[in-house]
């Protein structure tokens, strides 16, 4: 049988399914509605459910969520963090000791303080693992840097850190101030290499033999392409015959069916059911033959 109204056509078939799985589903509903446990909602979305505010879910419970003293609930409300000033430790917020020339800074976790500016840190007891702020001894011509890291300060531009001071950096012709604090804190030139001789801060020319020219960071030399260095000098390429320049312009290569030696390309002969392989300077068998000696054979 077929009931028609404003254009929708059921069949009997399609209402005694309907009738018959709507009480089953809201039946289902309100199962897994009592199945959750005390302080927990079903989830808005997918399935699942979660605890509420101050409480945390431990297995199938929601677990009541204890607040230490100087604690508070967390934002999303399933944890606790300790207030300013103090830091927590297992499950209780100890007052952070805050030395002096030192304040307070937002933070969970380390020491909870940092020095103030001119100050770094200073184990005054190693064994009680006391640390203190100590007032920065700052040379002349120095500045402070914001780190707890090494002396806490810097040479200024022009000069560098020598036995715990800042001397002036001195700059030798051909070369030029890099302004770092450490290192030489000048550089040579392009064309121009430091002195061999560690007492001599000095930049020297770099001698760039014939057929060469100075290499990208000027401090040295290569050979144009087509020669290669042999001691302080570049000397030409000697190309055998079947042979041709590589592509760095610093050796040579054979010709495809040519076999490289020391000083020369010897011709590959190819033996009977055998080929060329694909890079040229060898040969293998062809299926299903084996290579033996010189031959290929089944």
């Amino acid at each position: 049988m077929i009931f028609s109204s404003r254009g929708y056509t059921l069949t009997v078939a399609t209402l005694i399914g309907f009738f018959l799985t709507y009480p089953q589903s809201s039946q289902a509903q309100s199962v897994g509605a009592n199945d959750l446990p005390a302080n927990a909602f079903s989830r808005e979305y997918g399935t699942g459910w979660d605890c509420m505010r101050g409480y945390r879910k431990a297995g199938g419970e929601c677990l009541l969520i204890e607040v230490p003293e100087n604690a508070y609930l967390s934002s999303i409300g399933s944890s606790w963090q300790c207030n300013r000033g103090f830091l927590k430790k297992n499950t209780a917020c100890e007052e952070i000791y805050v030395p002096a020339n030192a304040y307070l800074i937002d933070a969970q976790y380390g020491t909870g303080w940092t020095c103030e500016r001119g100050y770094r840190t200073e184990q005054s007891n190693f064994s009680l693992r006391q640390v203190e702020c100590v007032k920065v001894d700052l040379p002349d011509h120095a500045i402070l840097t914001d780190t707890n890291y090494g002396p806490g300060w810097e040479c200024g531009r022009g000069f560098r850190a020598i036995d715990g001071s800042c001397k002036i950096v001195i700059v030798p012709p051909n070369a030029y101030a890099t302004g770092y604090s450490s290192g030489k804190g000048w550089e040579c030139v392009r064309g121009y290499q430091e002195s061999d001789r560690e007492t001599d801060e000095a930049c020297v020319a770099v001698e760039v033999p014939e057929h060469a020219f100075l290499d990208r960071r000027g401090e040295n030399w290569q050979c144009e392409r087509g020669y290669q260095k042999v001691g302080q000098q570049c000397a030409a390429i000697e190309i055998p015959q079947n042979a041709y320049l590589a592509d760095d312009g610093n050796t040579w290569h054979c010709l495809r069916g040519y076999e490289m030696g020391a000083l020369s390309c010897t011709f590959i002969e190819v033996p009977d059911n055998a080929h060329l392989v694909s890079s040229g300077d060898r040969w293998d068998c062809n299926k299903p033959y084996r290579k033996l000696g010189a031959a290929c054979q089944i």
